[in-house]
């Protein structure tokens, strides 16, 4: 077979496979036999989308299919395949999307998760699969589609891992290895490029994509399988892509298997053999050469200029299959069919020849294996080699290269790390002032313990957001197990270890001001307190790091884990021994201390602080005129712990009688938070070997369970399985139909392209240009461009990757967001107007679309909002059936969208994308950026099909294309070609078999083109030079300067008079469309938009079970426990504090909801505005008051709940009425608990329009989810609970009035709390002794502290004793809670002032997103 050379790069290639050629290696092929693959729907049910209900019932149906013994239905997804792929040689797996072919190449890989795959069927060189993905992971690889990477390390950080994880490389060597590797790829300019995202500036999409190769090269796998891996690329950078690879196979004699959706004839022939797939059978697999003939004897018709590949891919396609007139019903039809003609072929046979000769015997098997073992485990020598084992480093050294990345990437990204940790402190020193100089007294003592509890909170849950950390990373750590780089636990060891330092800085920040503003211990006898208490609060963070790490490794998605760990933190919050002491926990959650770290640690803080101390006392009982002034005889110090007749209160008695802490526990403590610490790591480490994220099904269509009848009977009468992937329904008609027989069907599809909108109206512009902004100067994207598109005319615009294209698209739809235009664009010679966003189409190359919606949904939203009012809905609905026949989706019209991976194959998302445009009738022209990407050889010449007839119907069609064969090519009628850079090089027809393009070109200096060569890729090959660097086959044009030729040639001067001519004379044309009448921004008015968004949102919701079930669960979940935890609290002061602080936890809900509530508004933000409100859908009002009302809605339900399993378990209800000093300030039972719950009602509204009104002014939802815990946290600071107003420094008493929760406690405390009688434990009793000189004259402890109580408060316990007087300080709640600053009086005023903060919230909302996002998007 002919070996494509390549261009400049055969030095770098040269050098890294002369390095590649000095190890051993072995080298092994892969023989499949039989090979069946099939996956397991646990019910009928699994085939449709679930909902809210259905996932309420889903336990019940899971015991009901037990009870039964129903069996599991059995999918099959690859039948009978059978193939040989020897050391060397390169596999081409063709196919439509959805028939099997990245199921295929994942079983060749051994990435099966999620299907099966039959026994003993495949054998690489006489290894079994079990052994070879066990012990050989990393000599057999997979790249998937997606590009998955550390988005803070640069491109060359991340080959440079690579190469020391795969090719035992250190230091320079590897990034030696790594820029050869990128130069290979043309990254030599982006080897210092951070590799981005959403939130970090990075490569381009299609350096990506380029990075993801290299990554997989620098694997060093011995098979290697490659799936769409040049999709995005244009067609000159796939072809040497592939000759890179070719290249790569001769040399080291590895073995690949790559799947091409739109593969050239130079593509096709530097493979060896070739595969086609149909419908998950396998219909061919041998030489390529003989492919095109084998089906030709079936009796098929290879059409003029059709590439091989797409003549094989076409076969599978019953509409574009040509079979020979002769040959009538003899051709086979049916997948079927086709099988089984393969099956009886002479060229099987020969395979199975071949096969049986690869085999190696019994014997050899095993001496190979053992000689195998042997080469892998052998003493290392000075030879460098490529190691065969599944990881080619030791566990130590990929610990090391994993924190070396670690360090790396936290340096890269330093802005999240300075943020939390200024953050921290600046908390910290908040808290400090509020406590700020405590004196060491007895009245300090609750006040200390608060702080200490309240600083082990802040520090102890500063690393929950890890969480997240371990979810988003998850799948490029799995990625690197998949390739054999590390093992995942060696990087979950690393991560951590990475952390320490920031960690202990962190602590100290945070902790030094805490400990010191607050006077906390101090005393000389003990200089080490500080210390022993920054051990502990550092310990307990970097336990509780650990715990929350270990909750994300348990889980598959982030959804599953909100529930439990919310859970775990009210929990750990609870019974971390100041909320609840010891002696008042609920026996059945009690436990929970002793796996509680944070219980731990608080004992071990309160020795610390007060063990081996004494306080003198400032509050002694009794005192008055009626006691003595001076000494203690007959008095006792009112704090818990006091000794009657003693002026000081010991620390450690205080300890014990409160708390039962004692000194013997401190050292002991630290023992048992590394005890936990080293479980929650071994649990953790084991979780990120034992349990993956969860992974996509596969492209299965799911539908509306309401349409399940109708679903039945369609793939029962079309398809005749029970199989619903997205393959099934990509047909239409019978697939017994003959595809010689499409005249009826053409027929048809011009018929309903008659439907569709005419035009009249040109659309042209001159010297356009665009500049954007850099950091020293700006940078010119496009310069000087002039052109038009007319009716009926199908436009091309090509260029090499970077040229600009879809940038130009964005200019001359009025789309671009930053950057500054120069030139004119005009419609009919006159400027755009605001009605000009609505009157095109735009296809973006991006298919957007809302997961949970139907194909007829998405059709008939865009439809009703984006057509005129003129026509009527029934119009409109109309319209759209008419657009599901011609785009040919009427079979799965009403299956659920579905995320990129499961639901829509790429096929069927691209024809819904177009769908959208055209539903909306685009009066004016229709843009299409990239229409064809991604999609198969046969899709994309349906999808130009498909633009052609619009075209000829009198449609304006600009489309932007990468790769058209030849076939394509010709059906444009005009070309607009750019360089990289943005210069204009051509603009024109293109001719018949493109003679004009071509005659402009070869007289201007370009080499002929040959005869039968693809017009378009001569074309970008022959203009090449002039963007990119020079290369062997460019040498001919060297020196040719095409936008300099363009510019002076005789056409461009001729476009110029044109667009003189065209402004003149079409300035003059009177507007007769329909939108003279219609002027407005929007087609739909705004009450109307409200309306028809509200009800997609509503069903959005009501369709993603997921985020609604886990927010009930984790709000139910945590006021359960919360309300578990105080049930039936008694009413002593402790008790009171108990329910006090259970109040107080409750708005825990709102770091919890908010974290869910923001990413989803976001996610919904990003969908408006990448197309909805471009393409004036609707307005950005109805957006945000959708979103908001939706979730209003929600909330409700969820405060409903909160309020049931919260108030009535802490028998809050039952309280009042129990004798008010002032004869009682509330109601009734009734009133009391309708105040409870309009307070938790407006509290979760509250949480949801502040998060909205946080996330509409912010632009990632990282930051403000984080600067509303920040203000959650100050709330709970300020709001009165934990520092009495009366106590706060004077500075900070606005705040206390400026929060909600200010409000919220004060309004739930009295609805749960007020006219309340209570009484003090054993505890809480004051001892008071009777003077010596009262025990003579028989005084009673009633009549000693009679005068005492009348002023004070309180009751006597034994008023007719003689000795040892119990006296209890408080017999009311209304005393305590008047001592925390709230106001008994006017309760219903707090629910009023939660709505005021409602009400606020909404409103910021719609100013936020006005000043945050419209402005920047021209206020569109």
């Amino acid at each position: 077979m002919a070996r494509n050379t390549l261009d400049g790069r055969d030095n770098a290639v040269a050098e890294w496979l002369d390095t590649k050629r000095h190890h051993d290696r072995w080298r092994f092929g892969v023989a499949f036999s039989r090979l069946d693959c099939h996956a397991f729907t646990s019910s009928e049910s699994s085939r449709y989308q679930p909902t809210v209900t259905s996932w309420a019932l889903a336990i019940p149906q899971f015991v009901i299919n037990q009870v039964l013994r129903r069996p599991r239905q059995k999918v099959q997804i690859l039948q009978n395949f059978n193939g040989l792929l020897k050391p060397g040689e390169m596999l081409l797996v063709l196919g439509r999307p959805g028939s099997g072919c990245s199921t295929f190449l994942k079983t060749l890989a051994g990435d099966t998760q999620g299907f099966q795959v039959a026994d003993f069927t495949i054998s690489y060189s006489g290894i079994p699969p079990r052994k070879m993905h066990r012990q050989f992971k990393g000599d057999c690889i997979y790249l998937a589609e997606l590009d998955l990477h550390f988005p803070e390390l640069t491109l060359g950080e991340t080959l440079e891992f690579s190469a020391r994880a795969r090719e035992t490389t250190v230091g320079k060597d590897s990034e030696k290895v790594a820029r050869a590797v990128a130069s290979l790829f043309h990254l030599d300019s982006a080897f210092d490029t951070k590799v981005g995202n959403a939130m970090i500036r990075g490569l381009s999409g299609g350096e990506k994509k380029r990075a993801s190769i290299a990554e997989a090269f620098l694997s060093g796998a011995q098979l290697q399988c490659w799936d769409n891996s040049t999709r995005g690329l244009d067609s000159s950078t796939a072809l040497r892509f592939i000759q890179l690879l070719r290249q790569c196979t001769d040399a080291l004699q590895s073995a690949v298997a790559m799947s091409i959706y739109q593969a050239s004839e130079d593509m096709y022939r530097s493979f060896d053999k070739v595969t086609l797939l149909y419908e998950g059978r396998q219909i061919y697999f041998g030489p390529v050469d003989a492919a095109a003939e084998y089906f030709t004897r079936l009796g098929f018709v290879r059409p003029n200029r059709a590439t091989t590949a797409d003549f094989l891919t076409s076969l599978t396609h019953p509409a574009e299959r040509i079979v020979r007139e002769d040959f009538g019903q003899r051709a086979p039809r049916t997948p079927d069919e086709f099988a089984a003609a393969w099956e009886q072929s002479d060229e099987r046979r020969a395979l199975e020849l071949d096969m049986d000769a690869f085999y190696p015997s019994k014997s050899e098997v095993c001496c190979g294996y053992r000689t195998l073992l042997v080469l892998t485990y052998e003493k290392r020598t000075d030879k460098p080699r490529l190691r065969t084992t599944t990881y080619s480093a030791s566990v130590y050294r990929q610990i090391c290269m994993c924190l070396t990345r670690s360090v790396i990437r936290m340096r890269n990204n330093l802005a999240p790390i300075i943020s939390g940790s200024v953050g921290q402190m600046v908390l910290a020193i908040v808290i400090g002032s509020v406590f700020y100089n405590l004196e060491p007294t007895t009245a300090s003592f609750d006040k200390r313990a608060i702080l200490l509890y309240f600083g082990l909170m802040l520090n102890a849950f500063s690393p929950a957001f890890e969480i997240y950390n371990i979810r988003f990373q998850r799948p490029v750590i799995e990625k690197h197990a998949r390739y054999a780089l590390h093992h995942p636990s060696a990087d979950a060891l690393a991560s951590w270890l990475a952390d320490l330092p920031t960690k202990v800085l962190t602590s100290a920040l945070t902790n030094i001001p805490l400990y010191f503003m607050t006077n906390l211990r101090r005393d000389t006898a003990d200089s080490d307190g500080f210390f022993v208490f920054w051990l502990f609060m550092l310990v307990c963070t970097l336990t509780m790091s650990v715990f929350f790490r270990m909750l994300g490794s348990l889980s598959r998605t982030l959804e599953e884990t909100m529930a439990p760990v919310s859970t775990l933190v009210m929990l750990f919050v609870v019974y971390a021994g100041y909320v609840i002491p010891p002696g008042y926990m609920v026996p059945w959650l009690g436990w929970v201390r002793w796996v509680n770290p944070v219980y731990f640690a608080y004992e071990a803080l309160m020795v610390n602080e007060f063990d081996g101390r004494e306080f003198p006392c400032t509050g002694i009982v009794p005192v008055g005129p009626d006691y003595p002034q001076s000494g203690m005889e007959g008095r006792v110090c009112s704090a818990i712990g006091a000794v009657a007749g003693e002026q000081t209160v010991q620390g450690a008695a205080y300890l014990a009688v409160k708390f039962g802490y004692v000194r013997e526990h401190l050292w002991r403590n630290l023992g048992i938070l590394f005890a936990i610490m080293f479980i929650f790591g071994a649990i953790h480490l084991l979780a990120t070997e034992l349990i993956p994220a969860r992974r996509s099904r596969g492209e299965i269509l799911l539908f509306k369970r309401q349409n399940r009848a109708k679903e039945k009977l369609r793939r029962d009468e079309e398809i005749g399985t029970l199989t619903n992937f997205s393959q099934d329904t990509s047909l239409t008609g019978s697939v017994n139909g003959d595809s010689g027989q499409t005249p009826a069907k053409d027929t048809k599809g011009k018929a309903m392209v008659e439907t569709t909108q005419i035009q009249s109206s040109v659309f042209h512009w001159s010297g356009l240009g665009y500049e954007i902004k850099t950091k020293d100067s700006t940078r010119p994207i496009l310069n000087n461009i002039d052109g038009w598109v007319k009716p009926g005319t199908l436009t091309a615009l090509m260029g090499v990757t970077g040229a600009g294209k879809t940038t130009l698209l964005d200019v001359l739809a009025d789309r671009v967001t930053a950057g500054e235009v120069s030139g004119d664009v005009f419609i009919d010679g006159k400027l755009r107007d605001e009605s000009f966003g609505r009157r095109i189409g735009y296809v973006q190359q991006e298919d957007i679309h809302m997961p949970t919606t139907t194909v007829r949904e998405a059709l008939e939203f865009s439809a009703l909002l984006r057509q005129p009012n003129s026509r009527s809905d029934r119009e409109k609905l109309a319209y759209v059936d008419h657009v599901l026949d011609l785009l040919e989706m009427t079979p799965y019209a009403d299956a659920i969208v579905g995320v990129p991976g499961e639901g829509l194959n790429v096929e069927q998302r691209k024809r819904l994308t177009i769908g959208v445009e055209m539903v909306a009738r685009p009066e004016l022209l229709l843009f299409l950026d990239e229409p064809t990407s991604g999609l198969d050889s046969q899709t994309a010449w349906s999808i130009c099909k498909l633009l052609r007839r619009l075209a000829d119907n009198g449609q304006a069609v600009l489309c932007t294309i990468h790769q058209p064969s030849s076939q394509l090519f010709e059906m444009f009628d005009r070309l607009l070609l750019l360089e990289k850079g943005g210069n204009e090089l051509y603009f024109g027809d293109i001719g018949p078999d493109a003679s004009t393009l071509i005659n402009y070109f070869e007289s201007n200096g370009a080499p002929p083109c040959p005869p039968g060569a693809n017009p378009a890729e001569w074309m970008i090959e022959s203009t090449r030079a002039s963007s990119m660097e020079t290369g062997e086959e460019t040498k001919s044009v060297v020196g040719v300067n095409w936008p300099e030729i363009w510019s002076q040639s005789p056409q461009k001067q001729e476009v110029r008079r044109q667009l003189v001519e065209l402004k003149e004379t079409l300035s003059q044309k009177p507007d007769t469309t329909n939108y003279v009448h219609q002027k407005g921004e929007y087609a739909a008015s705004l009450p109307r938009q409200l309306v028809i968004v509200l009800d997609r949102t509503f069903r959005n919701y009501w369709r993603d079970p997921l985020y609604l079930d886990s927010r009930f669960g984790l709000c139910i979940c945590v006021s359960l426990a919360n309300g578990l935890s105080f049930y039936n609290s008694p009413l002593t002061i402790q008790g009171l504090t108990n329910l006090i602080f259970s109040i107080f936890l409750a708005t825990q809900l709102f770091s919890n909801v908010n974290q869910q509530v923001i990413p989803r508004f976001t996610d919904h933000r990003a969908l408006f505005e990448a197309r909805e409100r471009r393409d004036r859908s609707y307005s950005w009002t109805v957006f945000v008051a959708s979103s908001v009302l939706v979730e209003v809605v929600w909330q409700t339900l969820v405060s409903g709940l909160v309020f049931v399993v919260w108030y009535y378990p802490t028998g809050m209800w039952r309280h009042g009425g129990g004798g008010g000093g002032e004869g009682g300030v509330f109601g009734t039972t009734a009133e009391r608990g309708a105040l409870m719950f309009c307070l938790v009602w407006m509290f979760c509204l509250w949480i949801t329009t502040l998060s909205h009104a946080l996330g509409a002014g912010m632009e990632h939802p990282e930051t403000s989810v984080n600067l509303a815990v920040l203000l959650y946290w100050l709330s709970l600071v300020f709001c009165g609970v934990l520092v009495a107003p009366s106590d706060l420094p004077g500075f900070w008493v606005f705040l206390y009035r400026a929060v909600p929760l200010t409000y919220l406690m004060n309004g739930m405390a009295v609805a749960g709390l007020v006219d309340t009688r209570i009484s003090c434990s054993a505890v809480e009793m004051l001892r008071v002794d009777l003077p010596r000189g009262l025990l003579d004259v028989g005084t009673t402890c009633g009549a000693y502290l009679e005068s005492y109580v009348r002023v004070a408060g309180g009751y006597v316990e034994n008023p007719g004793a003689r000795a040892g007087c119990q006296y209890c300080p408080v017999s009311e709640t209304n005393v305590i809670l008047k001592t925390f600053g709230m106001r008994l009086d006017g309760p219903w005023r707090n629910v009023g002032f939660m709505v005021v903060y409602v009400v606020f919230n909404v409103v910021a909302a719609f100013a936020l997103y006005w000043l945050g996002r419209v402005p920047k998007r021209n206020r569109g």
